[in-house]
């Protein structure tokens, strides 16, 4: 080889895809690319995968990852083009080969194919090897499906890599020496009957046609190389070659010290057998504690150790007597360690015999099929034992009791019972047993936390309910239901910024989004103009926090103690339950990422579990709970004042259909709709 061409190499070799992509290219060669991409679809130029003549060494480069992919211009046959990617930690090239195929005469057409299937165009070729996730090649499995797109139009990259006929004449010269090289292989090869097989696939171009193939057989197959290539091996390997390239008695580079654990090679003999994995090497002792915690062990693995271990003696392990140098001092020593070794196997033998109990005492967690709201069974300090839906005695009496409290008391009794439904607080021994995790934020995500999951949405909508009665239940001047909507506004901000209730604070901000809720405009115009502060607090803070929340969005508050769970919740249990119609995943065009966020959401939550717990500890350690306005929150009075002691077993989807129209009613009672003008 001359110095000019091993210039021309090197120089190559030194490409990157650093130096490939400029940091911000001109706005002229920017609108010079936009107009690349604008031609016709079915030629390669409107296309960014497509990157000219380029180097062969710079297309390598650009490839990095397992499935990246790039076409360009085949330097050794004009007109044809290679398909260069990454596939197992390699760079592979494949030749397009293009063949014309005539037709209805004078009308001839060409065909672009890489084994079997023929294309139209180069763009029709890797629309199909993309999008079926085939194999480029039978033979190395490649497949292709992240393109490496051109940031610079091809007249740039012509420029800044393109080869002049110098370039090209001397690359081809190289190209034409290693042909030589490879058939003078293949015919010492052919000498011997052993090993006279060849590959008759035509899969891969390298910018050195057939000579190339015979170099993958060489890297990728299961023969023995010639002698004539024992030194060429021997060479420092460089940074894109595998280290399979070595013989039995070479090291690799750098050297390391060898395990002497593990078997030597023969270095012996100068032949080497390649596997038929590229990556693993026979020569460098292999680390096995990386390679099974990093990949899945293959077939060519065995080739790793070409002597297998020593199996262990049959022979029973006699008592070794007692040697005639051992003196006085050494035997009582002696005597010590041994029992030393016989308190520490007593120590083993107790700690699994706990650990055989702990196993024996384990129990299956269990499958709750009823809910834990019985408000049949419910003992109430303020329901009668029978009584009718919104019955007005008690009605009042939790209005007095929500009117003694400030909003600070309001959302930690709303934090107590939310803690108790969700199992976050309270949990008892038995009950973690029962469920076979220590909180309920772990249990709703289990498939045996179906029951939970459906307690907590029922909890949920109902809570909502109940707000949205206080609202309409004010049937007197617009400045007391304002003043009711103040407070309402009070405990959401409350929840979300000191108390961390997200699902509370859902639950209030859901019952103020309702139709019949949002509708009342005198209510919201005098909220706007005797509370100010709160009606802007609502608009500008409030509302996105809550939109945001349901996009997955949101920023999580400083202190959290119990997550929102709703969309996790409506995930799992869709089919069964919908009081809230079509979810924003359902309408959005950004569906599949919110949910993604969601659920990535709950993974965390599952994980932390034990944070809210200590959140929630914390935030209640001190506090004095009234448990007249705590019954007033639990899920079991709300639906015996809602739907009275005997609607409250009635079935979910009637119950919340029949409360839609009486919340309804209740909304035209207060402000009725504006009536229509006929014309006479």
């Amino acid at each position: 080889m001359d110095n000019n061409t091993d210039v021309y190499f090197y120089t190559f070799s030194q490409f990157s895809r650093d130096q490939f992509i400029l940091d911000c290219p001109s706005e002229k060669l920017r609108r010079e690319l936009e107009e690349e991409l604008k031609m016709n679809c079915e030629e390669p130029r409107s296309h960014a995968w497509y990157h000219g003549a380029i180097p062969r060494q710079v297309a390598e480069n650009l490839v990095q990852r397992d499935g990246d992919f790039l076409i360009r211009d085949s330097l050794s046959i004009p007109g044809s083009y290679v398909l260069t990617c990454q596939w197992r930690n390699a760079a592979q090239h494949f030749k397009i080969n293009k063949k014309v195929k005539p037709c209805m005469v004078p009308y001839s057409r060409v065909e672009y194919r890489l084994e079997r299937e023929g294309f139209d165009s180069v763009p029709a070729l890797i629309r199909y090897y993309v999008g079926n996730r085939k194999p480029v090649s039978q033979v190395v499995g490649a497949i292709i499906f992240q393109p490496i797109n051109r940031g610079l139009p091809l007249r740039c990259l012509e420029e800044k890599y393109g080869l002049s006929s110098t370039h090209r004449e001397a690359l081809m010269a190289q190209e034409r020496r290693q042909k030589r090289l490879s058939l003078n292989i293949t015919n010492g090869h052919a000498h011997d009957n052993t090993h006279s097989t060849q590959d008759s696939t035509n899969c891969q171009d390298n910018g050195m046609g057939r000579g190339t193939q015979l170099r993958l057989k060489d890297r990728c197959g299961s023969q023995p190389a010639s002698l004539n290539q024992v030194q060429e091996r021997r060479r420092p390997l460089k940074a894109h070659q595998s280290e399979s390239f070595l013989p039995l008695g070479s090291k690799a580079q750098p050297q390391q010290l060898a395990d002497p654990l593990l078997p030597s090679p023969n270095p012996k003999s100068p032949v080497f057998r390649t596997g038929s994995e590229p990556v693993l090497s026979p020569s460098v002792p292999r680390r096995s504690a990386e390679l099974l915690a990093g990949q899945a062990i293959r077939g060519s693995d065995s080739q790793l150790c070409p002597k297998p271990p020593p199996k262990p003696s049959k022979v029973p392990l006699a008592r070794l007597p007692r040697s005639p140098w051992l003196d006085r001092s050494s035997y009582h020593h002696a005597i010590a360690a041994l029992e030393n070794t016989s308190e520490e196997e007593e120590d083993d033998a107790g700690r699994d015999e706990e650990e055989d109990k702990r196993r024996s005492s384990f129990q299956r967690p269990v499958m709750e099929t009823e809910s834990t709201f019985r408000p049949a069974d419910f003992g109430s300090r303020l329901l009668p034992p029978e009584n009718k839906p919104l019955e007005m005695v008690v009605l009042k009496r939790a209005k007095e009791l929500l009117l003694s409290h400030n909003h600070h008391s309001i959302a930690r009794h709303l934090l107590i019972a939310d803690c108790q439904v969700a199992r976050i607080l309270g949990v008892t021994p038995d009950l973690k047993s029962q469920m076979g995790v220590s909180s309920g934020l772990e249990l709703v995500t289990l498939p045996h936390g179906r029951q939970l999951r459906l307690d907590l949405m029922e909890r949920h909508h109902t809570m909502a309910i109940g707000v949205a009665v206080d609202i309409l239940g004010c049937t007197g001047s617009v400045e007391e239901r304002a003043s009711t909507l103040n407070r309402i506004i009070l405990v959401a901000l409350e929840l979300k910024d000191t108390v961390g209730d997200l699902f509370a604070f859902t639950a209030l901000m859901k019952a103020l989004d309702l139709p019949q809720i949002s509708r009342l405009e005198e209510t919201w115009t005098t909220l706007r103009r005797n509370y100010t502060q709160t009606a802007i607090s609502y608009e500008k803070i409030l509302k996105p926090f809550y939109k945001n929340l349901y996009e997955g969005t949101a920023s999580s508050p400083s202190v959290v103690c119990v997550p929102f769970l709703l969309p996790l919740l409506t995930l799992m249990e869709r089919p069964s339950v919908t009081p809230e119609g079509a979810e924003l995943w359902e309408t959005s065009d950004q569906g599949c990422d919110i949910m993604l966020r969601h659920l990535e959401a709950a993974r965390d939550v599952a994980h932390n579990a034990h944070n809210y717990t200590d959140n929630a500890q914390r935030i209640l350690q001190g506090f004095q709970t009234d448990e007249d306005l705590l019954e007033v929150f639990k899920t079991d009075f709300q639906l015996r004042l809602l739907w009275g002691s005997r609607g409250a077993s009635v079935n979910q989807s009637d119950r919340y259909n029949k409360f839609n129209l009486i919340l309804t009613a209740l909304s035209r009672k207060l402000e009725p709709p504006p009536k229509t003008q006929t014309l006479i």
